[in-house]
Order: structure tokens, then sequence, then C-alpha cells
């Protein structure tokens, strides 16, 4: 469409991504026609509401397009992971505390506190929304010196420790934004006899208040000032909570994750089949911005996931229940087959152990002890039998994928897991999305040297992958790294298995490379949101540089 600018009235085409009713000529235009005027007249397509049983959530007062943008909006903090796995906290490469880049442990520092720093005059040391929210409360510590234990380090240099510090300094700067943060839900209640609150205590509360805030209490009854108002152990708990609950995690270019809070993106609603996702731009202070993933109708409410799109229903309940303190009761938890994708059912083992080619799927997916039942025999299983299948299945799993395992080892666990699991099982897709890789890029499995049949499997295995993410992502705006490595994996097990088919007319090799950049093109189309991501940059060269290739082969432009 086409109408006229709101500041110039000359012919524009750029819509207010707010209310979608006013149009501009240029970017600078819609700038000062938003200063002079229109942010008080913009009207957004939502609107918050509450309800006794979800609490705070929007709701769309209009139908939205796809990829209209719904809000954008800056960090109140943002610092390094809060829950790093101990290899992460234990590494002598660190984020720097200014910028969080890549950093050897000991080479640079923050002349004041002494953490950690990329180089001694790095930006973001002095920056107050970034290491200077925290630098002054760290000068009480007392750093190792060079010469001390190493273990000395990785115990003074807690950075999963640091976004915990953070939060509680901003009320330092801005009393306000604090009190907008330990307003966020913490569940503290529901948290203090979990495990969860007892890791929270040692690994954070304690090293903080031993290492910095003791000194600082000290020294604040010393001079009768405060500058802490709100500094006890329940406090810390509370913001502990709150980032367990309401913390997004935000991936930089260089491959690194840090942490981040937002106001308005904690407030969007979970759903395992969401309409709306979220993408961060590292070059504007972490800026969040919200769009629609597919066009949303008038009433419904505007949602997001928590959770991997891939995992089965139990798996991603159980992680919502355990860190997000709810229950899930969308479509999709509801359904047994999830769909029609069977991502969760089991092989049923019959009677007198005579499989029956039926599935077991369970009774009331929305009861956590359900039992199972086949949807072909009468055979029923426990609650508690799932669990201890499940449970050592995860084991071999997590193992296989956790070290430099070989092909085989992968296609053994495959060919075992295929006797107990339904083809499509989260599980099976996990293995099999690592398999397809493998195949053409390993020692020994190069493209060239595979098999017809191993090319013919690997295209199988894209086809079905691709066919489930088509239900569970239709717009492929929540798996599009998953899926475009698919459909790159894919491009290549046509064009080689292609290649040696000598017989097929030169329609049939133009069909193949038809099939194969339409792969590309597809990957290409629903990378665009990942490039603020390291790993969304680095696939998306792999397939420009496969599609000149293939255009090339094709005579295509």
């Amino acid at each position: 469409m086409e109408a006229n600018c709101g500041y110039c009235g000359v012919p524009a085409k750029l819509k207010c991504a707010g209310c979608q009713q006013v149009y501009y000529c240029n970017p600078d235009h819609q700038k000062k026609h938003w200063k002079a005027k229109h942010k008080h007249e913009c009207v957004k397509p939502y609107e918050l509401t509450k309800s006794d049983e979800i609490g705070r959530h929007f709701v769309a007062t209009k139908t939205i397009e796809k990829d209209t943008i719904l809000f954008s909006e800056n960090p109140l903090v943002i610092g390094p992971k809060w829950n790093l796995a101990d290899y992460e906290q234990r590494s002598t490469v660190v984020p720097c505390v200014g910028c969080f880049t890549d950093c050897p442990l000991g080479q640079f520092y923050c002349e004041f506190c002494r953490w950690p720093a990329c180089k001694p005059d790095c930006p973001g040391l002095g920056n107050s929304n970034l290491h200077g929210l925290e630098c002054g409360v760290l000068r009480f510590g007392r750093p190792p010196n060079p010469g001390d234990d190493p273990e000395m380090f990785f115990d003074y240099y807690r950075y999963d420790a640091l976004l915990v510090l953070k939060c509680l300094a901003l009320q330092i700067r801005n009393a306000d934004l604090f009190d907008q943060l330990i307003n966020l839900e913490s569940h503290y209640n529901a948290r203090k006899n979990s495990r969860y609150y007892a890791d929270t205590d040692e690994r954070v509360v304690s090293y903080l208040f031993r290492n910095f805030l003791d000194p600082l209490q000290k020294l604040e009854r010393k001079e009768g000032k405060v500058v802490l108002k709100m500094c006890d152990r329940k406090t810390l708990h509370m913001i502990g909570g709150i980032l367990e609950v309401n913390a997004m995690i935000i991936p930089l270019s260089n491959g690194r994750e840090i942490c981040g809070l937002y106001p308005m993106g904690c407030l969007l609603e979970h759903n395992c089949m969401p309409n709306s996702f979220y993408t961060f731009d590292c070059s504007k202070g972490m800026k969040l911005t919200f769009k629609a993933g597919r066009d949303i109708q008038k009433g419904e409410h505007i949602t997001t996931t928590y959770t991997h799109s891939l995992w089965g229903t139990q798996l991603r309940r159980e992680h919502l229940k355990t860190n997000k303190y709810f229950a899930c009761k969308c479509s999709r938890c509801s359904d047994p087959t999830e769909f029609g994708t069977f991502l969760s059912a089991l092989r049923c083992m019959g009677i007198e152990n005579e499989p029956c080619g039926g599935f077991q799927l369970p009774i009331n997916p929305l009861a956590e002890d359900s039992d199972w039942k086949c949807n072909r025999c009468p055979v029923q299983i426990t609650h508690d039998q799932v669990n201890f299948l499940m449970s050592k299945i995860g084991e071999e799993v997590d193992d296989v994928m956790s070290r430099k395992s070989s092909v085989k080892e992968f296609e053994n666990l495959i060919h075992k897991l295929q006797n107990f699991l339904h083809p499509n099982h989260f599980h099976l897709q996990t293995l099999k999305h690592s398999l397809i890789q493998m195949y053409g890029r390993f020692p020994g499995h190069r493209l060239s040297e595979l098999s017809d049949e191993i090319l013919r499997t690997k295209l199988k295995m894209c086809h079905e992958m691709l066919t489930i993410i088509e239900v569970l992502d239709p717009e492929s705006f929540r798996l599009s790294l998953y899926a475009s490595v698919i459909l790159l994996e894919q491009h290549a097990a046509l064009i080689e298995l292609h290649k040696r088919q000598n017989s097929l007319t030169a329609s049939n090799v133009k069909d193949a490379l038809s099939e194969a950049l339409q792969s590309l093109v597809r990957a290409k189309n629903i990378l665009r949101n990942e490039m603020g991501t390291l790993q969304g940059k680095k696939l998306m060269e792999q397939i420009e540089s496969a599609l000149e290739n293939v255009k090339a082969q094709s005579g295509t432009k």
C-alpha cells in the first residue's frame, strides 16, 4: 500500500509499526513526526489486561499482520548469565566486564575493582549501564594476586553472581528502575524450600556478602551513611527469583550468551505454539524487539514461548513448572499426539512382547501422573514406567551428544531407540539432526564417500524433520536455525545423489537442481531474523556460497 507521509504529505510506503495507520516517506520524517505529535496519538494494536488464572497479559485489539513490530524496549539491566555451567565458571577465557567480549583471565583489568577486561580503556568500564553500575561495590573486594593458587581466581571471579549484584546496584543509579525491577514476579515463597534457593544462597548470596557487601555495610555503619537501602539476604534471593523467572538469554555476535531483564518482554504469556518472536539488537544496547510471527486475530492473546519447541510435552511442562512456576495448558500440551507429530510417543510392546504396531500416549497429558495407553491395543503402562524409560534413554542421548561420538555410535543408538520410541520422538530428532550433519562432513563420511543408500537415508531424515517443523513452526520463526541446517544438508544430499545418476535425463537433473535451489532459498529467507547471532551469520555464509554454486550449475541468475 501507499499513502501520504504524515509529516510532509508526499507519497509514502513506510508504515508506523505501532498503530499501522500513519505512513512516512523516510525514517527521518517518522522520527520528527513522532516527537512533534504522533507519540501522543499512536495506539498500539493490543492492550494489557489481567486475569486470575494467568495474571497480566497482552490481548490484540485488532488484527495484527505478520512481521509487525509489536514493541521495542531497552533492558533494565544486562550482564553475564546467572546460571553458568561448571565448565563456563572455570574457564580461563572470561567475558570482559565492560563489553562482554572474550578476554584471558589475568591479562587486563578494570583499574578500580580489578575485574578482568578486554583492555584497560574499554568504553564499557565507565558506562553506567554496564560495568559502571556495579564497579563501586566490587571495589570492596580483595582480588587474588598473580602468583596465588588458580583456584582462588575461580572462587573470587564468580561471573554467575554479577547479574544479581548489577540488579542490586541499580538502586544507586536509578531508584525508579530498581522499584520496577524488584516488583517483578520472584515466586519467593515457592522457591524458599527448593534446591534452587539453596543453590542461590551459596553460589550467589553468601558469595556477594562475604566478598563485597559485608565490607560495604561495615563502612556504611562507620560513616553513618547508607548506599544500598535494600541490601539483605531476602532482597538478593528475590532478585535471584526474578532472574530465574524473567531473565532472557541474549546471544551475542561473538557466540557468547548474556542475560537481560526486560519489563515488557517478561509480561508476555507463554504458549508452546506462540504467535510472536523476539530479536536483540547488539548495536543498540541490547534493545529487544518483539514481532508478530504470524497474523494475529483480534481478541487473541499475544504469546511467546519459554521452552524449546522440539521438546516433548512432559519435558516442556516440567521445565515450565520448575523454572517458571506454572502448568502449561495450551492446545499442544492438551493434545496427546502434539498435533499428529507424535513427538513424545513410545512404541507399544504389545501383549506378551508381541508388538501390535501401535504407540503409547498419555491418557491425560495435562496430568503429571497420567498413565499411558496404546492407540491400537488395550495395553497400558504406568507413569513411573514411562519416567524410568525416559530417564534411561535421556542419559544415553546426553552421553552421545556431549562427547566426540562417532557416526557409528549415533547410528547404533538411533537403531536401538527406534525399538522403544515413535520414529518422530524428540530424542530421535535430536540424534538425527546431528547425524545428517555428520554425513558429509566427518572423515570417512564425506559426501563423495557415502553410499547411495546412506545419501538416501540422509535425504529421508531431512524430509521427515522438515515435515515435523512445518507442523510445530509453520511460519518458521521459532526453529529457523534448526530448519536452515536441515535445508542446507538436504540441498547437499540432493546435489551429490544426482551427480552420480548419469542415466538421469536433462529434465530430471534440472528438477534436482531446482529442488536444491528451493531448499537454499527457503533457508536464506527464514534466517533473516537470526543475523544478530554468530551461528546465524556463519550459516548464512554457507547458504549463500551454496546458492552461488547451484545457480552456476543450473544457469540461474
